[in-house]
């Protein structure tokens, strides 16, 4: 199984970023990240999100937790919606890709899944695209 993740609200400055996870590995990437359970499905909640191996807080935002196959990718998902900082950012981005089999996705790549699991159509992805 592919365990991936990537910033989803896209490059540059902002006042919130949205770093999505997919994959089997999900769920234990939250509870490492969190230092907490994973929060109920589809609830926002709020969590600080702490460096893995200093226990740093890294910032403070919500977490949303989407179990497959009801997830945009048919696999366990997860949101993280932080500040927009690139310290931010690249904190997060750097811890996650410290852990075992999780990698950053290339682009496009969560919708290729939301599509190989038919959780979307060609033209529903060739839009995404767009």
């Amino acid at each position: 199984m592919t365990n991936i993740f990537a910033l989803s609200s896209g490059p540059g400055k902002s006042g919130i970023a949205v770093i999505r996870i997919t994959g089997e590995k999900t769920s234990d990437a939250i509870k490492i990240l969190t230092k907490t359970k994973l929060p109920k499905p589809r609830v926002a909640t709020l969590r600080k999100i702490l460096r893995i191996d200093t226990q740093e807080i890294i910032d403070e935002g919500i977490v949303l937790w989407f179990p497959g196959p009801k997830s945009y990718t048919g696999q366990d998902l997860a949101e993280i919606h932080v500040h927009g900082s690139a310290a931010v950012i690249n904190a997060i981005h750097h811890d996650l890709s410290n852990l075992d089999d999780l990698r950053l996705a290339e682009p496009g790549e969560f919708t290729k899944l939301a599509f190989q699991n038919g959780k979307i159509n060609l033209l529903e992805a060739e839009s995404i695209a767009d």
